[in-house]
């Protein structure tokens, strides 16, 4: 991989997609802090033999620009190993 040289293959286009998807991951935060006003706190949990993960969530409500409210499941914390 040392003598892959990506600047043969890289173009502006591919710069673009790139800033692109970096706006959109970097924009809204993929965590949001918990809540102490009596949200419960969900821990999903997944593992095998060689490895585990686990997620701490709370079902959010929010309120959407045209006066909505969706409520949804958002990740506080999250650990694997």
């Amino acid at each position: 991989m040392l003598n892959y040289k990506l600047s043969d293959h890289w173009t502006l286009e591919h710069t673009a997609s790139f800033l692109a998807l970096k706006k959109i991951l970097t924009s809204e935060p993929v965590l949001k802090g918990h809540k102490w006003d009596g949200t419960h706190f969900i821990v999903m949990s997944d593992g095998c033999q060689d490895a585990f993960g686990v997620v701490l969530a709370q079902q959010l409500t929010m309120v959407m620009p045209d006066g909505w409210e969706v409520t949804k499941l958002h990740p506080i914390s999250f650990t694997s190993k």
